[in-house]
């Protein structure tokens, strides 16, 4: 990256990341938790499950893990956002609620088990 060096570089790349956030706001986000506990109940599984399903799908998305959300007894957590809408929690993911993510919720915005209320 290059060396922000006066006020003005800095107006520019804030500039730049407020289009990036906009252009974002306009996808499918997916967010995975990758912190220890996440890895040990099987989010690496996961995280390749969406990898190869959502380039298949008719919509723009993006994948991104992160790490501890505080929600360790529920781990593998899947944090989505639809365009427009709040984001929802899953919790327990597997590769087979995973798949009902994108088919049921994803695509048709139908509430499916596993979220986690709260949040």
């Amino acid at each position: 990256m290059k060396a922000i060096k006066s006020i003005g570089d800095l107006k520019t790349l804030t500039e730049k990341l407020k289009i990036k956030s906009s252009a974002d706001k306009k996808k499918v986000q997916i967010c995975i938790a990758m912190a220890t506990c996440s890895i040990a109940s099987g989010s690496g599984k996961v995280m390749e499950f969406f990898k190869e399903e959502m380039p298949k799908q008719p919509f723009e998305f993006m994948i991104r893990s992160t790490g501890c959300m505080g929600l360790c007894h529920s781990e593998p957590t899947v944090e989505v956002t639809l365009p427009d809408s709040d984001p929802v929690v899953f919790g327990k993911v597997d590769v087979k609620r995973a798949r009902s993510i994108i088919e049921d919720y994803i695509k048709t915005g139908k509430t499916i088990d596993g979220v986690i209320e709260g949040n």
